[in-house]
């Protein structure tokens, strides 16, 4: 389904962001970005990393910006993202994604990633909300459904609302 979305498969139907039907637009003009666990440029470093996404639309971020969103998600790392940890890999990812400034981000798996997972959900969730980018998110853990405002368990390729 997240595949469909971000525009990486064909298609039937409709899918509608902000009121607009995106299925038959390019990848790169439907407002979505999908993170995956490896969703990242390896040979960048944190830093580069994180202003790639905003630099390919011509935006740059402030260092205050920066900053807060690295303090907030604890990025308190350097380095090339090549020789970060899966769960640092992540958290650099998801805020790249943060900084091009989506309409949607859909995280596939990258949560299941973090040891505070809560915490981090928690304030991404925030982030993404004060920047009016709508988040939806997979996990296998039923769990995690505890993290979301709405939850969706899909069964026998049915997905149903969760009470």
């Amino acid at each position: 389904m997240f595949r469909a979305l971000a525009g990486f498969l064909p298609s039937e139907g409709f899918v509608r962001v902000d009121g607009t039907d995106v299925i038959r637009l390019p990848v790169e003009r439907r407002g979505i970005v999908m993170v995956t666990p490896s969703s990242c440029l390896p040979h960048l470093d944190v830093e580069a990393h994180l202003r790639w996404g905003a630099k390919l639309k011509g935006k740059i971020p402030s260092s205050d910006a920066v900053a807060k969103v690295k303090s907030e998600l604890g990025i308190d790392f350097g380095g090339r993202v090549r020789s970060l940890s899966l769960g640092m890999r992540g958290r650099v990812s998801l805020a790249t994604a943060l900084f091009s400034a989506p309409k949607v981000i859909l995280v596939d798996e990258v949560f299941s990633l973090l040891h505070d997972k809560e915490e981090f959900v928690s304030s991404y969730s925030g982030l993404a909300s004060d920047s009016g980018i709508d988040l939806i998110f997979t996990s296998q853990n039923e769990e995690d459904g505890g993290l979301a405002d709405q939850t969706y368990v899909m069964s026998n390729g049915t997905a149903a609302l969760h009470p």
